[in-house]
């Protein structure tokens, strides 16, 4: 699961190390390193050239209920919510790194997640315009979520499906999926 994430490189490096075409607002950018679901963050999309956004973090609106801040690589094609946007709203939501926390009895203890070479790491995400509590349209994106490989599963059981170089590319401009994240 990825629940806390950040994002802290320099704008150049961002432009640099994703071949971004476009950056929407890029002087509205902050560097952050506790970024959670409801707040905004840098999402990246392709729109026949690539752009950068600023969307909400988490699907849904409702006061009532926690926004949907993952989705389940397994499960994309069966539920609902996901399964008509793998097709067409796939993006990559930027990050340095991300925290997941280990039970140790009744207290948890946080682990930082990165790029040994403090590469950002890319991950696969999904997008949509949603409605919030004032009827407006907002941006909103979820990251992809996947069992975590070994040497993370002493700490959490899953973790954010982080994508190389070649796999963004395939990952954000194909029409139908070969293959899930």
């Amino acid at each position: 699961m990825c629940g806390r994430n950040t994002l802290f490189s320099s704008p150049d490096k961002i432009k640099k190390d994703l071949e971004i075409d476009f950056w929407k607002d890029e002087h509205d950018y902050t560097p952050s390193y506790n970024l959670s679901p409801t707040q905004n963050s840098l999402v990246l999309v392709h729109n026949k050239r690539r752009v950068i956004y600023s969307m909400r973090w988490g699907f849904g609106f409702d006061a009532k209920r926690r926004p949907i801040f993952n989705a389940r690589s397994e499960t994309l094609d069966t539920k609902p919510t996901f399964k008509n946007l793998i097709h067409k709203n796939r993006c990559i939501v930027l990050s340095d790194g991300f925290y997941e926390w280990k039970q140790n009895g009744s207290s948890k203890i946080p682990h930082f997640i990165c790029h040994k070479e403090n590469r950002i790491l890319p991950m696969a995400g999904l997008c949509k315009w949603d409605v919030d509590g004032e009827g407006l349209k907002k941006l909103v994106f979820t990251i992809i979520t996947k069992e975590a490989r070994d040497s993370l599963k002493h700490i959490h059981l899953r973790e954010p499906v982080i994508l190389t170089k070649k796999a963004v590319k395939s990952w954000i401009t194909v029409n139908e999926p070969q293959n899930k994240p």
